[in-house]
């Protein structure tokens, strides 16, 4: 009896030790999530909708106009959830992502969205530099 007890105890350790071992290997490459399972996926849709809705409400988009920016926004949302993305590489996308949204806009949509962007700047004429100029 007691090498019975003393046999299951053993396999019950030895195979809890080797399923606890497994779980770090089942985790994907790189330190995010993928952006389909993470829990920010819901919230960054959310705000692309956001950010779609302020520059309409700025500049007044045609439909077919915010049909290309959520366009715009999902594919590089895409290219944004590589995890070997650099920070060089992410500046260089958002920069690309920048140039695509504007040349969606035409030279007016463009010009009231510059200007909205300079009325919310805070300090816009007093202290360009900040506190010590």
């Amino acid at each position: 009896m007691k090498k019975t007890i003393a046999a299951a105890l053993t396999f019950f350790a030895l195979t809890t030790g080797v399923t606890m071992a497994q779980g770090v290997y089942s985790r994907p490459y790189g330190n995010r999530l993928p952006q389909a399972q993470g829990p920010r996926y819901n919230n960054d849709q959310a705000q692309d909708e956001y950010k779609i809705d302020r520059i309409d409400a700025i500049v007044n988009l045609s439909r077919r106009q915010e049909k290309q920016l959520r366009k715009i926004e999902n594919s590089y949302d895409q290219m944004v959830a590589n995890p070997r993305m650099t920070q060089e590489g992410y500046r260089q996308l958002m920069l690309r992502k920048r140039q695509d949204v504007l040349a969606v806009l035409t030279s007016s949509q463009r010009d009231r969205l510059f200007a909205a962007q300079q009325n919310n700047r805070p300090y816009n004429n007093r202290a360009p530099f900040g506190r010590r100029g």
